[in-house]
C-alpha cells in the first residue's frame, strides 16, 4: 500500500470528522435559522432621465499615438499577440506617457524602473479609458492588474464627491 492517504482513507466518507465546505451532517445550509431576510425588499425602478450623467470616456490619443499608422498598430499586435475584436478599438501605447496618465500615476511607474507596458496594458489602458468594454485575457505576471487598475483610479478620481447622506454606495 502506499503512504499517499485520501480523504477516504481517513473516515471521511464513513461520517468521521468534521462536516467540510459549510455543510452540516444534515445536508446542506438549509436557511432556517436566518430565513429569508431580503424577501421585503422592493426592486427599485430607476428613471435614467433623472440619474446624473456619468462620464466613462477620459482618452486622449496622444499625438505620437494619432501618427501612428495602421500598418504599425498591426505590426505590433502581431509582435505582441494582441488579439482585438469589435470596431473602433483605440490603439495600443507603446509607451506609458502615451497613455496620458495623471502626474502622480506617471510618478509611480517611474519609480517602478518599467521600461514598457506590457502587451494587456498597452491595448487595455486606451480601451479602459475610453470606457468601452474589454475582455482581457494573458498569462499570469502579465500586468493584468495594473491595466485595469490604472484606468480604474482615472475613473474614480473623476467622479464627484459623495454629498451629505449619500450612500451607501
Amino acid at each position: 500500500m502506499s503512504s499517499y492517504s485520501s480523504d477516504r482513507d481517513r473516515g471521511r466518507d464513513r461520517g468521521f470528522g468534521a462536516p467540510r465546505f459549510g455543510g452540516s451532517r444534515t445536508g446542506p445550509l438549509s436557511g432556517k435559522k436566518f430565513g429569508n431576510p431580503g424577501e421585503k425588499l422592493v426592486k427599485k425602478k430607476w428613471n435614467l432621465d433623472e440619474l446624473p450623467k456619468f462620464e466613462k470616456n477620459f482618452y486622449q490619443e496622444h499625438p505620437d499615438l494619432a501618427r501612428r499608422t495602421a500598418q504599425e498598430v498591426d505590426t505590433y499586435r502581431r509582435s505582441k499577440e494582441i488579439t482585438v475584436r469589435g470596431h473602433n478599438c483605440p490603439k495600443p501605447v507603446l509607451n506609458f506617457y502615451e497613455a496620458n496618465f495623471p502626474a502622480n500615476v506617471m510618478d509611480v511607474i517611474a519609480r517602478q524602473n518599467f521600461t514598457e507596458p506590457t502587451a494587456i496594458q498597452a491595448q487595455g489602458w486606451p480601451v479602459a479609458l475610453s470606457g468601452l468594454d474589454m475582455v482581457g485575457v494573458a498569462q499570469t505576471g502579465s500586468g493584468k492588474t495594473l491595466s485595469y487598475l490604472l484606468p480604474a483610479i482615472v475613473h474614480i478620481n473623476h467622479q464627484p464627491f459623495l454629498e451629505r447622506g449619500d450612500g451607501p454606495i
